[in-house]
């Protein structure tokens, strides 16, 4: 069951209160600096520019008043009035203000204002100096009339201009303020809105994290469920441990399962209550007919029911359970392998106790119920196949025993006739009927080492592999086996050589057996080797190649035939499997009898083969002492063969196969 996964809106309204309180700030800052600004201009550049342009218009008209005043009388006094007019430089230092304060256009306008008044009254002291002629006199006055009206144009232009820059910042202030209004009042009322969702996202944070935690530990009871219920091994204990989880995963107030019981006669199926806890719970045993049962009815849809109110539910099905009207219910259905087993009741102590999402918990619970069913079966029917297959084992065991000896004194009594023959007893032979009674012994001997082989593996599978446990030179075994194959290897065209160490090498083990294993694989090397040659070696492995043991001892057999591939390998060491043409004799039973006996003995048999180039057989025995028993039994067939130890000599042992 995962967690409520939050949408991508439900982190929006955090950061959105955040940037809003952002907003809150700069935005009505940004305004009030841009009004204070635009105020700023206005009584500081804008109104000391108009002041200064109303007196310099009201100088410039005193300074043409006393010019035309000198022009009209002449006399001397208007010309000292006039000059003290005109003297008066601060009027241009004020359009020189002017023009630092407005720039922008506003410095054209007072440039081009300045050089009007200059001309004006540059031809205005013309006129009061007497440098006019008489007759040019006029002119010179309608060209300072025109001058001076040029600049007094410029200067009511520069007022109206100055007029409409101040209307438009008091429009922009009024502006401004009410931006401002409407701003802050959208500000205030998203961050309100953003508030009261910041508020709605606490409150479903806080039921997610209700929510989370409940699932959480819901999903550490299923896991505590899951355990309890794989260390179950029968159908009653599953079902026990069935409803004791369900109690621990819901915290409810009771639990039982119905199981569906075998119909007998002519009944119709019922249910049984195998098992039950808590609180009202029926009690074990209870019954109630299949048909028309929650249970039946949970089976058929294979889902997980959810009962708001067993009593008023309008399906109306039937349950074990004395009193059902105002509780809650999840009804789990119980089965596996596609076979219905019954239904598990989780009881509420009240009318919607459950949500829908705890059908989830359910199914998974339903699952897990399922394949602990599943395995008690498959544990069941493992257990049945092993009890069969011992059972086989047992009978062929004993087949192969009374085989062995039934047929094989038979063929030892033909054999000693033969031998008779050869003696001479009933009578000189000639030569072919020597070679005739040879070959007849020679078929008498290879089927009595069958019917021995047979007997060891019939011995290994039971777990009847008796060893002999002494202090043994595992150079001197190799070497007596290899003195012993020598004359057959050369026979068959083939070197023998045999690396031994010179001091002796003394392990705890059969003597007996090492040999009957090293026989069966010199024999094979022999048999499956062409030409060239066959090496026989001992020698002793680092302890990392054991696991309990402190060394191990390996005696190696390498011979240089057509080699086995890969793939069959492992085929080999199994029953009657034989890789060579069919001319070659034996039965396929050498190295199944002797990997049995290797691991008799603590060891093994490993193969190292390449297609061609030959193949490597080493046997692996520990090379400690070993601190036997007196007897012990280990698993047969399937597992390592039994071994029972003993200090037996092997001469007993040979005579008891």
């Amino acid at each position: 069951m995962s967690a409520p996964t939050p949408t991508r809106w439900s982190a929006l309204p955090l950061p959105l209160v955040v940037v809003l309180l952002l907003a809150s700030v700069l935005i009505p800052a940004r305004e009030t600096w841009r009004i204070m600004h635009l105020l700023r201009e206005t009584t500081e550049v804008i109104e000391p520019a108009r002041t200064l342009v109303d007196r310099l218009e009201l100088g410039l008209t005193t300074e043409s008043s006393a010019l035309e005043r000198f022009a009209a009388s002449g006399d001397s006094a208007d010309r000292a009035r006039y000059l003290a007019a005109a003297d008066d430089n601060r009027r241009l230092a004020a359009i020189d203000d002017l023009a630092r304060m407005l720039g922008g256009e506003a410095v054209g306008r007072t440039f081009a204002i300045r050089e009007r008044v200059t001309e004006w009254r540059r031809i205005a002291r013309t006129i009061v100096e007497d440098r006019v002629p008489a007759a040019q006199r006029a002119d010179a006055l309608r060209s300072e009339r025109a001058s001076y009206e040029a600049a007094i144009d410029g200067i009511a232009s520069l007022a109206t201009y100055l007029s409409a820059e101040g209307s438009s910042h008091r429009e922009l202030i009024r502006e401004s303020e009410r931006s401002s209004l409407v701003v802050n009042a959208a500000l205030v009322f998203v961050a309100l809105a953003a508030v009261f969702a910041v508020s709605a996202l606490r409150d479903r944070e806080r039921r997610l994290t209700v929510t989370v935690e409940r699932r959480a530990q819901q999903e550490a009871a299923l896991r505590e469920a899951a355990e309890a219920l794989a260390a179950a091994f029968t159908v009653e204990d599953v079902t026990q441990q069935i409803v004791q989880s369900a109690l621990r995963a819901t915290e409810v107030r009771s639990a039982f399962v119905e199981q569906i019981a075998p119909v007998r006669g002519d009944a119709g199926a019922t249910l049984v209550v195998r098992a039950s806890a808590g609180e009202d719970a029926p009690p074990v045993e209870s019954t109630i007919p299949y048909g028309g049962s929650c249970t039946e009815l949970a089976l058929e849809t294979n889902e997980p029911l959810l009962i708001p109110d067993l009593g008023a539910d309008e399906r109306r099905c039937a349950a074990a359970i004395p009193g059902g009207s105002g509780r809650a219910a999840i009804v789990v259905p119980l089965g596996h392998g596609g076979a219905p087993i019954g239904a598990l009741f989780v009881l509420g102590a009240r009318p919607a106790a459950f949500a829908a999402d705890d059908l989830a918990w359910a199914r998974t619970f339903g699952h897990l119920a399922m394949l602990a069913y599943e395995k008690v079966r498959l544990l069941d029917e493992a257990r049945a196949g092993r009890a069969q297959l011992e059972r086989v084992i047992k009978s062929r065991s004993r087949l192969m025993r009374g085989f062995s000896h039934d047929v094989k004194n038979p063929l030892g009594a033909a054999d000693g006739y033969a031998e008779l023959l050869t003696a001479g007893v009933y009578g000189e032979l000639s030569a072919e009927q020597h070679e005739s009674v040879r070959r007849i012994r020679r078929s008498l001997r290879g089927a009595i080492d069958l019917i021995e082989d047979l007997h060891e593996m019939a011995r290994a599978e039971t777990g009847n592999i008796h060893l002999s446990l002494k202090l043994v030179d595992l150079a001197d075994v190799v070497r007596a086996s290899g003195e012993e194959y020598r004359a057959v290897a050369e026979a068959a065209g083939l070197t023998l050589t045999v690396d031994v160490p010179d001091t002796p090498f003394i392990v705890m083990t059969d003597r007996v057996r090492v040999t009957q294993i090293l026989s069966n694989l010199l024999s094979n090397a022999i048999k499956y080797t062409a030409r060239g040659s066959i090496e026989l070696r001992v020698h002793g492995d680092p302890a990392e190649r054991a696991a309990d043991r402190e060394s191990w001892a390996a005696i190696e057999v390498r011979d240089t035939g057509r080699g086995i591939v890969a793939d069959k390998l492992d085929a080999i060491f199994e029953e009657f499997v034989r890789l060579g043409p069919s001319e070659k004799s034996g039965a396929g039973l050498g190295l199944a009898v002797s990997q049995r006996l290797a691991q008799a003995l603590g060891g093994r048999i490993e193969v190292e083969s390449e297609v061609g180039r030959g193949s490597t057989f080493t046997l692996w025995v520990p090379a400690q002492k070993l601190e036997a028993p007196a007897e012990t039994v280990l698993p047969p067939a399937g597992g390592q063969p039994a071994v029972a130890v003993s200090s037996r000599s092997s001469a007993d042992d040979e005579r008891e196969s």
